[in-house]
């Protein structure tokens, strides 16, 4: 009985600390994402709709701004990936990319305003179709509404 008691604690205290204490996974998940990196300063949750593949990454990271971020994501870009130009935009900064081999565009958002200190959002939108400024700064705001309600 002492030896399943201790199993059961060790999988309880592993699952709490699995995952960063700010966000919110089970709604996460209910949303329809597929977790793929769960470290205490990195987390990243994927899902792919019929308008577009929608990449989110959490990073924990210190003496940095929103924009310094955004030129991260910008620089590590794969080379698959040209870089076409920055688009204002009152939420985010965001990054156009056209996919050189497959077609299509990558939007990089990453919120000007963060919501729990330096933890940094950024969300790669990558789509078929090229977007009008109405329905990017659209998929900003929803994207970013649904994203920042994951955060507790």
């Amino acid at each position: 009985m002492k030896k399943i008691m201790l199993g059961l604690f060790l999988i309880l205290v592993t699952l709490s600390f699995a995952s960063p204490n700010f966000v919110d996974v089970n709604k996460i998940k209910q949303n329809s994402y597929e977790i793929r990196d769960d470290e205490d300063d990195f987390f990243t949750f994927v899902k792919s709709t019929d308008e577009a593949g929608i990449s989110v990454a959490f990073s924990i990271i210190e003496g940095v701004n929103s924009k310094d971020v955004s030129e991260m994501v910008k620089e590590t870009a794969p080379n698959s990936q040209k870089f076409l130009n920055s688009i204002n935009n009152k939420r985010a900064y965001v990054n156009k990319f056209s996919d050189k081999e497959n077609g299509g565009f990558t939007y990089s958002f990453v919120p000007k305003n963060v919501k729990i200190k330096n933890c940094y959002i950024s969300i790669l939108y990558v789509t078929d179709t090229e977007l009008s400024s109405a329905e990017l700064n659209n998929a900003v705001d929803k994207i970013l509404n649904e994203v920042e309600s994951y955060l507790k």
